[in-house]
């Protein structure tokens, strides 16, 4: 037979465990609310990234580097584009900034971003696209040019080419 001590203990640790939930929901509430809120550093990265290639192309020597055959061939294709469009049609397709060289004469790992392997790290150096934050301004007007030239229609949008680089650095910089 049950005695009403039983009862009352059970009741107790019922009420405990209860009021213990309560507690940790509320908390996970919170945990959840303040990571939400956090500050984002891609607005800040993608500034320094523009920055950074704006410098670089000042500061690039004037001697020309040796030009491979995905480059000339994109200057082809940019001439070609180059004549003039009718006036209504606003212009979609925009080259992004390239780099002579690597800075530092060392190229980042662009492989790390999911969705760009060998050839396609080949084909962005011979670009001119060698670093992450090169990839972190990217716009779309500079997306679609390269969706035509280097990747699958969509490709970069999908896999999150940008968002990746922006992850990546944000892993590599100090804050």
């Amino acid at each position: 037979m049950i005695t009403l001590d039983h009862v009352v203990e059970i009741a107790l640790l019922v009420l405990f465990a209860y009021l213990a939930g309560c507690v940790l929901g509320y908390s996970a509430h919170l945990a959840v609310r303040a990571f939400a809120a956090r500050p984002r550093f891609e607005a800040r990265i993608r500034a320094q990234a523009a920055a950074n290639i704006q410098k670089e192309s000042v500061d690039a020597p004037e001697a020309p580097a040796p030009r491979s055959a995905a480059r000339r061939l994109a200057g082809a294709v940019e001439r070609e584009v180059a004549e003039p469009a009718p006036a209504a049609a606003a212009p979609t397709q925009q080259r992004p900034p390239e780099l002579p060289a690597p800075r530092g004469g060392k190229p980042d790992d662009l492989k790390k971003i999911k969705g760009i392997g060998q050839k396609t790290e080949s084909a962005l150096n011979d670009l001119g696209i060698y670093h992450l934050d090169q990839i972190a301004a990217w716009t779309p007007a500079q997306i679609d040019w390269l969706e035509g030239r280097i990747a699958v229609k969509g490709r970069i949008g999908r896999e999150q080419w940008v968002e990746q680089a922006i992850l990546l650095m944000t892993a590599t910089v100090p804050v």
